[in-house]
């Protein structure tokens, strides 16, 4: 049951990726230009505009661009993936959970072709790898956890709640001023410094940044944190859907 299930999503992850790739004349060459994008309209105003002085501001503003953007843009997209699917829905019996998770696997596949892409930069820009790469798959882990819980709670709400999608986009938004992405953590007062890492990604582009950038092992304490919010989400997550698994397909 359970290799049938991963093998779903699996499918629905492998066929939405071919199809993203048909759907520009970029291609899978999209998945490294978008962040790219991104990258240099926040460069140019938090560089330029903002005067920040931070030590190779490029990297450590992309590093936190992409693990912000791997958990905002998989939220956003799995908010809608059930009430998308009602004709699927309809013609054959799914658990719903493979909707939302088989974007976060369509987003995992972009994310590590990005940080492929940051982890060379870092590299050439003489930056040597270090022994606690070793602890990069961890952080993804957690962070995939995190996400998984996050998405599925949200793909839970918005068929009953539809507007909570645009609620969603704007606490988006908010969210990454609160990441740290356009900032060092450690900078701010003690007391702010606690409030930030409530996020739990805020301490995971922190966590990111201290590898890629200093070489550091991370710090466990604020992960176990982030790890037991990631178990709560995919707990209410998980009910959710599955309390209601049978009543999406009825939702218009």
């Amino acid at each position: 049951m359970i290799t049938k299930f991963f093998n779903i999503v699996t499918f629905r992850a492998i066929a939405e990726l071919k199809s993203e790739a048909t759907r520009t004349y970029a291609g899978y060459l999209w998945w490294i230009f978008d962040p790219l994008l991104s990258l240099a309209v926040y460069y140019i105003a938090f560089k330029y505009i903002f005067n920040n002085k931070t030590e190779n501001f490029a990297i450590f503003l992309f590093s936190g661009i992409i693990v912000y953007r791997f958990f905002a843009g998989t939220v956003t997209r799995s908010a809608t993936s059930i009430s998308s699917s009602q004709g699927l829905m309809q013609l054959v019996y799914i658990h719903k959970s493979v909707f939302p998770l088989s974007v976060l696997l369509v987003n995992l596949v972009k994310f590590l072709v990005t940080f492929l892409l940051v982890a060379v930069v870092v590299w050439l820009c003489g930056i040597t790898p270090s022994w606690s790469y070793l602890a990069l798959p961890v952080l993804l882990l957690l962070e995939m956890m995190i996400i998984a819980g996050v998405s599925m709670t949200c793909a839970a709400i918005t068929p009953f709640f539809p507007d909570f999608q645009l609620i969603l986009n704007t606490l988006m938004h908010l969210l990454i001023f609160l990441s740290g992405v356009f900032y060092e953590i450690e900078t701010l007062s003690p007391r702010l410094q606690n409030i930030i890492r409530l996020n739990p990604i805020a301490v995971l582009v922190e966590q990111f940044r201290g590898i890629l950038l200093n070489g550091k092992w991370p710090v466990f304490q604020p992960l176990g944190f982030a790890f037991l919010e990631s178990i709560i989400f995919i707990t209410i997550g998980w009910l959710l859907i599955h309390r209601f698994n049978r009543y999406f397909p009825k939702l218009s």
